[in-house]
């Protein structure tokens, strides 16, 4: 049996990543896919740009990932490209992962005339399988003579970047600076870095270390706040590139970059291997920010919560009792508990509430939770995933 999985009504976004000044991309299919769909993805400045990233805190992390980092450390965060196979994540496959990471770092920045470490890879896919090098060697060269400015050749960069998504996803705004991202991700998701791959790109001017600070306020408001599957992955990447060719700044920027990458965090709970709707859990009066996310994440992590929202179930008792069952919590005398602004549960009892409505109200693609404690100002936002049948059939079938 085949379950349903519906999806959101999209409308393309005002741009991609080749609006960007000075970036040009490809996607390209090398048959590393057994479908036969691209897989092998290249973006490019015309000279080394500002970039800056946060990456999986797995101890498992993919061979890519560990070669970004390096590079990234190496050059103090200026890049020249980004290389991304799918299909296969390079991950837990030893030296022979790192010399392969390595190998296409190489091909690329031989082709443009650059420094290896001015390279970043990423890639995405099944664990613990080699790259199947001659294949990848053969799309990077088609990568390369496909290479484009055109808005298409952005779209085409993000379709060869996905492996079980749904449907693409893609965030940007134009106005003053430019700002357009790009991300794929369904499973394996949850905060601690939460999503698979995200590119974002700006033409704003600033330095690598001014970029670097902003990224984990960057990544805590939207990638580190999205949850599918309490399942952190070996690959997780998010880098924000960006190539100086406006007249404004990172103070600019910062707001559009904040809305993009919300965006497309959203996307990935809303994709979320059969989700059919994204809850964001609002915690407020906390002990501290932490113990704010300590409930979210407590929340978001329970299937039965899950369960509860696929069912369109206002069964607040599976939220508040998540509550109680966290350890930052002081007190529960004052706690407050709201769905989609209908109280149902204050001061230790239920309120009278109508089911049905409520029930109702939960059918939108954007439900909203909010828990209230009395511990202090404490603060935190995360967004997660239904549980449905579809997902269970996905991941089930993944590698069979």
């Amino acid at each position: 049996m085949t379950f349903p999985h519906p999806l959101p009504v999209l409308t393309p976004a005002p741009c991609t990543l080749t609006t960007v000044g000075g970036l040009r991309a490809a996607g390209v299919a090398a048959g590393i896919k057994a479908s036969g769909n691209p897989d092998v993805a290249l973006l490019v400045a015309d000279a080394p740009i500002v970039c800056a990233g946060v990456f999986t805190q797995n101890r498992l992390a993919a061979a890519p990932v560990i070669v970004s980092r390096e590079h990234l450390w190496n050059t103090a965060g200026h890049v020249r490209a980004l290389v991304v196979n799918s299909g296969n994540a390079n991950a837990c496959t030893g030296e022979q992962g790192l010399r392969d990471a390595r190998e296409m770092c190489e091909q690329v920045a031989k082709a443009l005339g650059c420094a290896r470490e001015e390279v970043l890879v990423c890639s995405t896919g099944v664990i613990g399988h080699a790259l199947p090098m001659a294949k990848v060697r053969a799309g990077i060269d088609a990568a390369l003579a496909a290479l484009s400015a055109e808005e298409a050749a952005g779209r085409e960069f993000l379709r060869a970047i996905m492996t079980t998504d749904a449907f693409p996803k893609e965030a940007g705004l134009v106005d003053g600076v430019t700002v357009a991202g790009v991300c794929k991700g369904a499973g394996m998701i949850h905060p601690d870095m939460a999503t698979m791959l995200a590119f974002v790109a700006t033409d704003a001017r600033t330095t690598s270390d001014e970029l670097s600070s902003v990224m984990p306020a960057l990544a805590r408001e939207s990638f580190n706040a999205v949850h599918v599957d309490t399942h952190p992955s070996t690959n997780d990447t998010f880098l924000v590139l960006a190539t100086g060719r406006s007249q404004l700044g990172l103070r600019e920027a910062l707001p559009p970059l904040a809305q993009v990458s919300r965006r497309l965090a959203w996307l990935i709970a809303r994709d979320g291997e059969g989700s059919t709707k994204v809850t964001t859990i609002d915690v407020r009066g906390a002990a501290n920010d932490a113990a704010a996310r300590a409930v979210a994440d407590a929340i978001a992590s329970s299937a039965l919560v899950r369960t509860a929202l696929f069912g369109n179930d206002p069964n607040w008792g599976r939220f508040v009792s998540q509550v109680g069952n966290c350890r930052a919590v002081r007190s529960v005398e004052g706690l407050r508990c709201t769905l989609q602004g209908i109280v149902v549960f204050e001061r230790g009892a239920p309120t009278p509430f109508d089911r049905q409505a409520a029930s109702q109200a939960m059918r939108a693609e954007d439900v909203r939770l909010e828990i209230e404690l009395r511990d202090g100002l404490g603060r935190a936002s995360l967004m997660t995933s239904d549980l449905g049948y579809r997902y269970v059939e996905v991941n089930a079938e993944y590698t069979t």
